[in-house]
C-alpha cells in the first residue's frame, strides 16, 4: 500500500487518464478519490458515471457542456458505457486540453476482453490504459487487516454510539488467514457484524467464524441486479463475461461455453454488427 500511494501521488498531478485494475472491493474507489484530490483540478467536482448519471448527462448523445467543469469522471463499470458514451468520452481525451476533466476506469481485468468482445473501443481503451495502477488485493496484504479490522470495529462502534469491543489475538491470526473474496466491503461487513454479534469484552476467533456465516451473499460476489432484458441479450451479456473472465481468449471461451470456435465468432460477428451501426448513427447526430 505504501508502493501504490507513493505512485499515485506521483502521477496524480501529471495524469489525463488512468485505468485502475484488481479484485472489485480492493479501494478502487479511494484510489480514484485519492487521485481526483491530488490533482490540478481537485477544485472541480467528481462524476461517477454511474447508468442513472450516464442517462442523465448523455441522454442527448452528446457530451453535456457542463461535463467541461468537472475534475474528473470516473467510471467504476466501463462494460456498460453505451458506444455513444464512448464516442463523447475520446472526443473530451482528443482535445488535450490541460483544463478539461481527468477520466479514470476501473476494470477488473483491464478492458482489452471488453475490446475482443467488440463491446469497447480499442482507442478509448488504449487511452485509457496510458496509465495502469493495480490494487493488491486484501489478501495480498494480510499484515494490514489487524489494523484495518480494529479501525473499522472502532468506527463502526462510535456510529452506533458503543464502546468498541476488544480483539483477541487468535481473532485477529484468524482474520490473517482468511481470504477475504470481498475485499475491504466484506472486511467492513464483519466489522459491523462483530459489533452486532452478543456483546462481550473480548471477541475470539469463534466469534469472527459466527459472523461470517451472517452476511449476505452479495457482499461476499459481486452479483448484478436483476435487469429485464430479451434472452438473447442475456445469452451475449453471458458470452462477453466469459469472454471477460478467459481474458479475451476466445479459444478458451468457446471451451468453457462448450461451443464450436466458429459458433463462437459468428455470435460474436452478430453483436459487433449492431453496435457499428448505432456507432454510425451516433456519428452522424453529432456531425449533422
Amino acid at each position: 500500500m505504501t508502493n501504490l500511494r507513493a505512485q499515485i501521488h506521483r502521477v496524480a498531478p501529471y495524469f489525463r487518464t488512468a485505468l485502475l485494475t484488481g479484485e472489485r472491493g480492493c479501494g478502487e474507489e479511494s484510489a480514484a478519490h485519492l487521485l481526483h484530490q491530488l490533482s490540478p483540478l481537485s477544485h472541480r467536482p467528481l462524476v461517477t458515471l454511474t447508468p442513472a448519471t450516464i442517462e442523465l448527462l448523455f441522454g442527448a448523445n452528446r457530451l453535456p457542456d457542463s461535463m467541461e467543469a468537472q475534475g474528473m469522471l470516473y467510471i467504476p463499470r466501463p462494460e456498460r458505457l453505451p458506444r455513444t458514451v464512448q464516442i463523447a468520452l475520446l472526443r473530451l481525451i482528443r482535445k488535450h486540453d490541460s483544463q478539461a476533466p481527468r477520466i479514470v476506469a476501473f476494470a477488473e481485468r483491464g478492458l482489452r476482453p471488453l475490446v475482443s468482445s467488440g463491446s469497447f473501443s480499442a482507442e478509448l481503451a488504449d487511452s485509457l490504459g496510458a496509465l495502469r495502477v493495480t490494487l493488491p488485493s486484501l489478501r495480498d496484504r494480510s499484515e494490514d487487516i489487524p489494523t484495518l479490522l480494529t479501525d473499522l470495529v472502532r468506527e463502526v462502534a462510535r456510529q452506533s454510539g458503543i464502546s468498541s469491543p476488544q480483539l483477541a489475538p487468535d481473532l485477529m491470526d484468524a482474520a490473517m488467514t482468511l481470504t477475504w473474496p470481498g475485499n475491504l466491503n466484506q472486511l467492513h461487513a464483519a466489522a459491523a457484524a462483530l459489533i452486532e454479534h452478543p456483546s462481550r469484552p473480548v471477541l475470539h476467533a469463534l466469534d469472527l467464524e459466527t459472523v461470517l456465516g451472517t452476511i449476505p451473499q452479495p457482499l461476499l460476489h459481486d452479483r448484478r441486479e436483476v435487469r429485464l432484458m430479451p434472452l438473447d441479450d442475456v445469452i451475449q451479456e453471458h458470452i462477453r463475461a466469459v469472454l471477460f473472465a478467459c481474458n479475451g481468449n476466445k479459444v478458451r471461451t468457446a471451451e468453457v461455453l462448450g461451443i464450436s470456435r466458429s459458433t463462437l465468432y459468428r455470435m460474436l460477428d452478430a453483436q459487433v454488427q449492431p453496435a457499428a451501426s448505432s456507432l454510425s448513427a451516433a456519428r452522424l447526430r453529432m456531425t449533422g
